[in-house]
This record gives C-alpha cells, sequence and structure tokens, in this order.
C-alpha cells in the first residue's frame, strides 16, 4: 500500500475512532511508513526536519506517543526505536522478531491459544500482564546465510 493511501487508511480509522490524527502525527507515521526498518525518534526528527526545519523533539515524541498508544506505531523496548504496525486492523502490539546483527525487525502474528497460555501462566506465577510487547532477538535468514 502506498504512504499516500495508507495515511488515508488512518485518517479513516481515525475518524470513525474519533481520534485527532494531526498534521505533524500524520507525518511521523508517514516517515515511518516510507521507511523499511525501525527508527529512533532522532532519526524520525531528523527526516522531519527535512519538510519542517523548526520541528524540535518534544514534537516527535508527542506524535510517537499517540501513534503508540493507538498501536498504529511499535515502540522496540530494547533499541528505543519505532516500527510502523503493517498489520492490519484492529490495532495492536505483535511480537517482534529482532535481528542481533543487521537489526531488521519483523512483526509476526500470535496465536490466541499462545496469548492464553502466556496469561494463564502469568496467573498462576500471580502475575498481571500489562505490556504485550514481546522481542525475541536472534539472526535473520540472510545473516545466518552470511555466518555459514
Amino acid at each position: 500500500m502506498s504512504t499516500v493511501n495508507y495515511i488515508k487508511s488512518i485518517q479513516a480509522y481515525c475518524s470513525q475512532h474519533k481520534l485527532k490524527l494531526t498534521a505533524n502525527r500524520s507525518a511521523v507515521l508517514a516517515i515511518l511508513h516510507q521507511h523499511q526498518g525501525a527508527l529512533s525518534a532522532y532519526e524520525i526528527l531528523a527526516k522531519l526536519q527535512q519538510q519542517q526545519a523548526n520541528t524540535k523533539p518534544p514534537t516527535v515524541y508527542r506524535a510517537l506517543d499517540f501513534l503508540v498508544q493507538q498501536h498504529f506505531v511499535q515502540h522496540i523496548e530494547s533499541s528505543s526505536r519505532y516500527i510502523i504496525n503493517r498489520q492490519q486492523q484492529p490495532f495492536a502490539p505483535h511480537p517482534l522478531l529482532i535481528c542481533t546483527q543487521c537489526e531488521n525487525v519483523a512483526q509476526i502474528g500470535l496465536s490466541a491459544s499462545l496469548k492464553a497460555e502466556l496469561e494463564q501462566f502469568a496467573a498462576q506465577q500471580g502475575f498481571s500482564l500489562h505490556s504485550q510487547s514481546y522481542e525475541f532477538q536472534g539472526l535473520c535468514s540472510a545473516c545466518q546465510a552470511r555466518t555459514a
């Protein structure tokens, strides 16, 4: 899907759910959509400053906070980078496979049965899960081939 069409679909979703997708939020979302991998907030800021020279870090962080809250974007806790949620609606966090060599990030689906099993295991330990951020680190197939 093109970036323009992606932004239009997000605008429609926001309108339907009475959410405000500001120009800054759209610009940050577009930058992440155009980029194939994950970006740090300062990398996003640098790209945004090419379009809007006076943009400051709080503008980017506020936009990212909203986008993460709505699950349009995922925050990668281990590297403090952000990646667009390429999964379709409903928007939700997805487990991430992160290559420790090339830093490629892939989003995967989590089956309902596995999610239920994780929640059951946590409950047996007297633990209530709040975050649904799962990050698994290893080597992608391309990096495995290079090291073989």
